[in-house]
C-alpha cells in the first residue's frame, strides 16, 4: 500500500512539472528580446534619461569562499536620444563587460564588515561604461542592490 502511495505521489508531481513546463515553452511572452524593448526612463528636455540595463549578478565572497549570488539593478543616465541609441547598440557589449567585471572582482565586500563595497562596484562600472561606449554617452551608473 505505501508503495502504490509513493508511486501516485510521484505520477503526480512529474505530470505537474510536465504541465508546467509545456506551458512555459508554448506560452507567447510578447516579447522578441530585442535592445528595442529595454525602457528609457524620461524624456522632458534638458532632463536626464534613464536607461535600464536591468539585472546582474555578482558573486557575495565572505572569508575568503563563495557564499552566494547578489542581485544588482543598473541603470545608466544618459543626456538625450543620441544617446539611448549608443547605449542599445552597445548593449550586449557592455552587459557582458559589467558581468565579467563582477565576477573576476575578488570581493565586492568590505572585508571588515562583511559589506558589498558599493562604491567600489560603481566606480568599475563607471569606468568599464567609459571604455565601452565612450566619453560623453552615460554621466552616471545607478546601481540598486535587490538580494
Amino acid at each position: 500500500m505505501r508503495i502504490a502511495i509513493i508511486a501516485v505521489v510521484a505520477l503526480l508531481v512529474l505530470g505537474g512539472g510536465g504541465y508546467f513546463g509545456w506551458l512555459q515553452f508554448t506560452a507567447p511572452t510578447g516579447d522578441d528580446g530585442g535592445v528595442d524593448n529595454i525602457p528609457a526612463m524620461g524624456s522632458v528636455e534638458g532632463q536626464p534619461v534613464y536607461v535600464e540595463l536591468g539585472a546582474l549578478t555578482a558573486p557575495f565572497v565572505r572569508n575568503g569562499k563563495f557564499a552566494h549570488y547578489v542581485l544588482l539593478i543598473v541603470n545608466l543616465e544618459v543626456g538625450d536620444q543620441d544617446d539611448i541609441d549608443k547605449v542599445r547598440a552597445f548593449m550586449p557589449r557592455l552587459r557582458d563587460a559589467f558581468v565579467v567585471d563582477l565576477h573576476n572582482l575578488a570581493t565586492i565586500r568590505n572585508p571588515d564588515q562583511g559589506l558589498i563595497n558599493m562604491r567600489r562596484v560603481k566606480s568599475m562600472l563607471k569606468k568599464t561604461t567609459l571604455e565601452v561606449l565612450g566619453p560623453n554617452v552615460v554621466h552616471d551608473v545607478l546601481v540598486q542592490l535587490a538580494q
